[in-house]
């Protein structure tokens, strides 16, 4: 499940540039937008979800913007999810390094002891 998280999430972040992209070539000066590929990308990148206002396209904006929170919810859900599987950094001198080698070395002769005797009996 966290792994289809972080692809969804990162389809999301995709459209996002594609949104971005598709307003850069907006502002080509000779571009006819009626021109089947380009006619394309101004639809799929939804320039004509909502009308213009006093001759400015806000839905590029809107999609971004949502594009943007749904990517933020989607990487916290994905760190909610994998909270536990993540890696933890411990930082210690190497005193204490060499004390923690020797508790695991004194935890697992224990049980190689404790089988022994479990065998035996």
């Amino acid at each position: 499940m966290a792994k289809f998280i972080l692809i969804i999430d990162r389809l999301v972040n995709l459209y996002m540039y594609y949104v971005g992209l598709a307003c850069l070539l907006s502002w080509v000066p000779n571009i006819n937008p009626d021109y089947p590929l380009f006619h394309f990308i101004f639809v799929s990148s939804g320039f004509y979800l909502l009308p213009p206002f006093m001759g400015f396209l806000f839905a590029p904006v809107l999609i971004m913007v949502l594009c943007a929170l749904s990517s933020a919810g989607l990487g916290k859900l994905y760190d909610k999810l994998n909270k536990e599987k993540e890696p933890r950094i411990i930082i210690m001198s190497p005193e204490e390094f060499i004390q923690k080698i020797e508790q695991e070395k004194l935890k697992k002769e224990q049980t190689i002891d404790k089988d022994e005797n479990n065998d035996s009996n």
